[in-house]
């Protein structure tokens, strides 16, 4: 393992700045889809930003580079195939916990199951690039039970990154494992009120942002077609890490 450094020009897959790209996100609303979705509108490398969410992104900002397809049940995603068309990369920022999604079953049915079928959107749509935001210690092989939920936590997850790894063959997948994040929302848990006060999280912006992660974490595995970023950084916020 090595400690990234450089520019974003140093990159095994080349220089992915100098693109003009179109992309399209999931989990758009959420802590780091929010972050991901702002970055991506504001930055001169993208042209066009497409959400799939249920409800307005950016607080029902308008913006000419955003298209938003907003459905009512995820349980239609197959009625958003056409929205899929023409993007270089597909961004999956779901994100939810066992409480949040209402049970075991829930939460895995959002994680992986929505992942999965937006994997399949996007691979049938010729989309080449794919990107998830995971969570260290991820592993679909690790044995768990639904009432044990930071097992069932840790195998959900890695269920989800071999949405694009294993059940799809996508160009290029880059996965991002961060530690605890720091989300800025009205409500949070004990555990994640905890790391707010303690500032011991990791912003949810900084996910993205490979300049970010080339100096703050380990690239654990890449290639010219994987590559699994984990963070060593404690001491950061949720929105520093998607650029």
């Amino acid at each position: 393992m090595k400690i990234l450094k450089g520019e974003l020009t140093d990159h095994p897959r080349g220089d992915i700045s100098a693109q003009k790209k179109k992309a399209i996100v999931i989990g758009a609303t959420g802590a780091t889809g929010t972050k991901l979705v702002r970055l991506l509108i504001d930055s001169d490398n993208w042209d066009k930003v497409t959400t799939i969410s249920r409800r307005p992104v950016l607080n029902g900002e308008k913006h000419n580079k955003l298209n938003e397809v907003i459905i009512d049940s995820f349980d239609r995603l197959d009625e958003t195939f056409d929205s899929w068309n023409d993007h270089d990369s597909f961004f999956n920022c779901i994100g939810t916990t066992r409480k949040l999604a209402g049970g075991a079953k829930p939460f895995v049915d959002i994680e992986f199951g929505i992942s999965l079928k937006c994997a399949e959107l996007a691979f049938n749509a010729g989309i080449p690039n794919a990107s998830v935001i995971s969570a260290g210690g991820a592993n679909a092989n690790a044995w768990a039970v639904d009432w044990i939920h930071p097992l069932l936590y840790t195998k959900t997850i890695g269920m989800k990154e071999e949405t694009l790894t294993k059940h799809f063959s996508f160009k290029n997948v880059s996965i991002f494992r961060p530690g605890m994040l720091i989300r800025h929302y009205d409500k949070t848990s004990s555990i994640q009120s905890f790391f707010n006060k303690s500032n011991l999280g990791s912003k949810s912006s900084l996910l993205f942002d490979l300049n970010w992660f080339q100096n703050h974490s380990i690239e654990l595995f890449v290639s010219k077609k994987f590559s699994l970023y984990s963070s060593i950084d404690s001491n950061l916020r949720v929105g520093d890490i998607m650029g």
